[in-house]
């Protein structure tokens, strides 16, 4: 089993029209990661508001950040090849994301398919049907897990099983925060007999109320 715990940093509040300005993942239970500042692809300046939230300024993006197309080239390669690793061993492999059925995953298939126009390639991960990913929300997760709760964010279920925050709103910080978070998320599941690390399927059923 490979767990990819998986966030992004963008420009906006649209998964749909914003742009990703950074990138962090990490191979759960190792220090295999990738962490990228990306240039707008639509070359749109980031607001205040967003430099408010992540300390992502213009002049970072400018100075640090690499071409959307390098970025997302890079970030393809280094899942890719994870992924094909953990095929060849007969391994599942799940995304982890928090809100992201509705946000970082949108995100995800936009990067693939940015690609796709690029190459012109026809593969199915460049449409962002993602056939062997079993992708986890942990935000609907943990709001099955933990009913009766006011927040549900990140920060918010954090706090509750008393995880540090460090780096907020930063891609790779948000990243070692959600691994802990999925841990202990695991740690609940196991109370009700769910082994959710060896059989992640069942996770999804768990949210989708199946069982």
């Amino acid at each position: 089993m490979v767990v990819i715990i998986f966030d992004l940093e963008t420009s906006g509040l649209n998964p749909y029209h914003d742009d990703i300005i950074e990138i962090g993942a990490k191979v759960y239970g190792s220090d295999n990661s990738f962490q990228c500042l990306v240039k707008p692809k639509s070359k749109r300046a980031i607001s205040r508001k967003i430099t408010d939230i992540t300390g992502i300024t213009n002049k970072i993006l400018r100075e640090e950040g690499k071409p959307w197309i390098n970025a997302y080239t890079e970030f393809y390669n280094w899942i890719f090849e994870i992924s094909n690793n953990a095929l060849k061993n007969d391994e599942k492999v799940v995304i982890v994301s928090h809100n992201g059925l509705t946000f970082d995953f949108i995100f995800m298939k936009r990067l693939f398919k940015d690609l796709s126009v690029e190459s012109g390639s026809t593969s199915k991960w460049f449409y962002g049907t993602f056939p062997q990913f079993i992708l986890v929300d942990t935000l609907l997760l943990s709001r099955r897990l933990l009913p009766g709760r006011s927040y549900y964010s990140q920060p918010a279920i954090a706090k509750t099983f008393q995880i540090i925050i460090d780096n907020a709103h930063r891609a790779m910080g948000d990243v070692i925060v959600l691994e802990q978070i999925y841990m202990k998320l695991m740690e609940e599941l196991q109370k009700i007999k769910i082994n959710g690390i060896l059989d992640p399927e069942k996770v999804i059923d768990y949210i989708d109320l199946r069982i």
